[in-house]
């Protein structure tokens, strides 16, 4: 038998041990300041990442250990637990790592240059908000319009993987007011040594993309300027328009909602008939008209149709765009508009408003219009209806063609310009009625 005193040695000595190892335990348990220290460690990486994906711990820890592996520069990981994780975890988390992310993220100073951290924990608030519901995508939002316009937007737009206009864009008009707020610093500033701030194309565009009516206003503002001695603002502002709603750069972001654009019609319009508007303006300008869409872009379309223009092919732009925004109910105002004392070469009728009326979708439609035209008393709405029905009508409408074969109409310009041909060789313009007995035989030659 030992001794006692042998025993109770050997019992401390065991209980020495067990603190020990308890105190060792205790050391790699999950509490904020491990998660810092693991930072440093070979090992705390993997800690850190398992933290992250315990369920079982305070949601706070897992939100710290997603900020120090955002750090880490491991936010494709963050991504992919955080996908992982159950719903009401998710949102436990989220809800404690926004605003982690944010004080990450936020810069001090209008004019301060956002660092290499506070871009990251941008671009991770903006993956994260489609994760994020309710009230915490709500104040993800809010942190993201705060780090775009709490500064020089100009400056900040174009950092990280995701840009001002992607942002402003995917929050949508909510994000007007500040991005109008964010306009007026600029638009406002006072001029020094006689020259403003140049308002920039980054700024134009996150106003346009907010989908905001009160900010595509602005915009339409900003094109007005011609006091501010840049020449080229008019045009650069219509065209941040028309990247934001009608062909985004490099399909960077979805197409903004129309509905935007149809209180300033009128205003396109104006833009579309100046002639002092450039080419390109003119085309930005009709193409925003049409995606306000019907109804409100038929009767402006329509009506540039019949606008005299230096271009000759300003009459073609205004019928095939009214012709894609009305579709098969704004045939007969379209060919109706064309004007009676103009020239038409039959390969541009073709290419700016019959063909744009074959390729509807809605035939019956179609068919019913063009019928319509043969009534009708302009003699180039008539012969719009005689090429139409050449390409979607049927043999019953042979004889509806058939019976305009005495119309006298000449189809003036029918063969293009042959002004370099000898006289012999010019072919003489047929009238509508040759054309619609053409048209008439081919249908009944069809099979």
């Amino acid at each position: 038998m030992r001794p006692v005193s042998l025993q109770r040695s050997l019992a401390r000595a065991c209980v020495v041990v067990l603190v020990a190892v308890a105190a060792l335990g205790g050391c790699e348990k999950v509490d904020h300041g491990n998660l810092d220290k693991w930072m440093n460690t070979a090992k705390g990486p993997d800690k850190i990442r398992k933290a992250l994906a315990d369920g079982s711990i305070d949601p706070d820890l897992s939100a710290h250990a997603a900020e120090n592996l955002l750090r880490l520069n491991e936010e494709d990981e963050v991504l992919e637990v955080l996908r992982k994780l159950g719903d009401d975890r998710r949102a436990k988390v989220l809800a404690k790592l926004a605003p982690r992310l944010w004080k990450l993220a936020r810069i001090e100073g209008e004019l301060t240059e956002p660092n290499g951290l506070q871009i990251t924990a941008k671009d991770a608030l903006f993956d994260l908000r489609d994760l994020a519901k309710d009230a915490t995508h709500a104040e993800i939002d809010g942190y993201l319009i705060e780090w775009f316009t709490g500064g020089y937007y100009e400056g900040r737009a174009g950092r990280g993987r995701w840009s001002g206009a992607q942002v402003m864009r995917a929050i949508g008009a909510a994000a007007g007011e500040k991005m109008i707020a964010a306009a007026n610093a600029v638009v406002g500033a006072p001029a020094k040594d006689g020259r403003r701030i140049k308002i920039g194309d980054e700024l134009m565009l996150g106003l346009a993309v907010t989908g905001h009516p009160d900010a595509v206003k602005y915009v339409l503002d900003i094109a007005g300027m011609t006091d501010r001695g840049d020449k080229s603002l008019p045009e650069r502002a219509v065209s941040a328009l028309y990247l934001a709603y009608v062909e985004p750069p490099s399909q960077l972001f979805p197409v903004a909602d129309g509905a935007a654009l149809v209180p300033q019609v009128d205003v396109l319009e104006r833009i579309a008939k100046d002639h002092d508007s450039s080419p390109r303006m003119v085309n930005d300008a009709v193409a925003l008209i049409r995606a306000a869409g019907p109804p409100a872009c038929i009767e402006p379309l329509v009506a540039l149709v019949a606008q005299p223009h230096d271009d000759p092919m300003f009459m073609w732009v205004g019928a095939n765009n009214a012709l894609r925004c009305g579709g098969p109910g704004s045939i007969v105002a379209v060919a109706e508009a064309l004007p009676a004392s103009g020239q038409f070469w039959h390969e541009e009728l073709e290419g700016g408003v019959v063909g744009e009326i074959a390729r509807m979708s809605a035939k019956d439609k179609v068919q019913a219009e063009a019928r319509k035209l043969l009534d009708s008393r302009s003699w180039v709405a008539r012969w719009v209806g005689v090429e139409v029905l050449g390409k979607v009508g049927t043999k019953e409408d042979a004889d509806r063609l058939a019976a305009l074969g005495k119309d006298k109409a000449r189809l003036v310009g029918y063969w293009g310009d042959q002004s370099g041909l000898d006289k012999k060789d010019r072919k003489a313009d047929p009238t509508l009625g040759q054309r619609a007995a053409e048209v008439a035989a081919a249908l009944r030659g069809a099979p």
